[in-house]
């Protein structure tokens, strides 16, 4: 789980005294009584490039898209609006609360660098990974030795065997506590690596969860997350850039950031995540027929607007009678209600107890419409902060008068102008 810590200076205090005290306490205490040069060299090796790597995660920004920065036409149907940047955002960024600023390609807030992990800084971050790996591996291994030599002679007189009482004490400290560092380290780098096979981010993990739930239920039609594009290597190559640029700390990231390679599915069926089914706007419903047969047209996505439509109609037959009336059954509408609000970005909880903002995303910046300005006021035209973010298209297809209200105020016009 990603937790963020009250006080930020703990975020990087803590590695630093971890690496410090493990690195050099290691040593200093124990291998240089024991081991050869080109192992206490190869040691050194492990434990500067851990810093250099470290130091980069911390001081390399994740990236922000541009201040003047404007859709074209390929990701204008892909970006929604951020609030407190008050600008559109490029897909699959989010904006930090605690960085105050839209992250391009944001995995979450790292607590551990005080530093959001994005576009930028990815690689720096994953090759921090690995180094603390290999680096807390290699201790462990060595520790392990000299346990087992603490106890063959464990009866045998500390002066015997080259033992100092100071040995023993550091043996004793270091070894749980690398446990638990290689544990918890371990278990990120899994995850990660298992992520960016997929090319997915771990704020994307928790929404495909959130999804494929959806779809489960019959929420949600059938979609695909649309960033794998293959296998894990053209993944991990999409995600971090060539093979060869991996291992060097100089490197720069491919791309802008902006612009991902989809899949076929994901060219079809549009931005991820697709947005709740509840917020979907529609257009006014058209009269086809006598009585109340009507037509029903989704603005969202041509492929699933069956889908939706289906769905704004079971809503409605549950909110009212044959006749028309509303309906009775508050206890009903009120168990509907609870259950939308569950799936909603900002309320969903994942199966381990992640939450949206446990990754460091501003929810309200997330759930954001933009108001308007100018114009007659309606319901239909009004926006709240508890909805899902929609694509820009349709925020605008929300924003323009319905065609009924065109035809009216068409018709007041022509009406005034025969009467001039």
């Amino acid at each position: 789980m990603v937790h963020q810590l009250k006080w930020r200076a703990l975020g990087i205090i803590i590695p630093i005294i971890l690496i410090g005290g493990l690195g050099y306490g290691s040593d200093l205490f124990i291998f240089r009584h024991h081991y050869s040069k080109s192992e206490r060299v190869k040691h050194h090796v492990y434990l500067h490039m851990t810093w250099l790597s470290y130091l980069l995660a911390v001081i390399v920004p994740a990236g922000s898209p541009p201040t003047d920065f404007e859709p074209d036409k390929e990701l204008a149907p892909l970006c929604t609006f951020c609030k407190k940047c008050n600008r559109p955002k490029p897909p699959r960024a989010h904006h930090c609360k605690i960085c105050g600023t839209c992250i391009l390609r944001m995995d979450h807030h790292c607590p551990w660098t005080a530093n959001c992990v994005g576009h930028n800084n990815l690689l720096h971050f994953f090759r921090f990974l690995f180094w603390v790996c290999l680096a807390c591996s290699s201790v462990f291994w060595k520790l392990c030795q000299r346990i087992v030599v603490l106890w063959q002679y464990r009866n045998a007189p500390i002066y015997g065997e080259n033992i100092t009482t100071t040995e023993i004490i550091a043996t004793i400290i270091m070894t749980p506590v690398i446990i638990l560092v290689l544990f918890t380290v371990g278990v990120l780098s899994i995850r990660m690596f298992w992520n960016l096979a997929s090319n997915i981010t771990l704020i994307e993990t928790w929404d495909l969860e959130r999804v494929e739930n959806q779809m489960n239920r019959g929420r949600l039609p059938k979609c695909e997350f649309p960033y794998d594009i293959g296998g894990p290597i053209d993944n991990m190559i999409a995600a971090l850039g060539p093979v060869i640029f991996w291992p060097w700390p100089w490197t720069v990231p491919i791309g802008d950031g902006m612009h991902f390679e989809m899949n076929e599915e994901g060219l079809e069926q549009g931005r991820w995540p697709p947005p709740d089914p509840d917020v979907i706007p529609l257009v006014p419903r058209v009269e086809t027929g006598p009585g109340r047969n009507r037509t029903l047209v989704n603005n969202y996505s041509s492929s699933n607007s069956g889908y939706f439509n289906e769905r704004y109609e079971n809503l409605a037959a549950r909110q009212t009678n044959t006749f028309g009336d509303e309906t009775s059954d508050e206890e009903d509408e009120d168990e509907m209600q609870g259950e939308e609000g569950y799936w909603r970005r900002e309320k969903w909880t994942s199966w381990d107890g992640e939450k949206l903002e446990d990754f460091g995303v501003d929810v309200d910046a997330e759930s954001y419409r933009p108001s308007i300005d100018a114009g007659p006021s309606n319901s239909s035209s009004k926006h709240t902060d508890d909805e899902d973010d929609l694509p820009l298209g349709v925020i605008k297809r929300k924003l323009a008068p319905s065609p009924r209200s065109t035809s009216i105020v068409a018709s007041s016009q022509m009406s005034s102008a025969s009467s001039n």
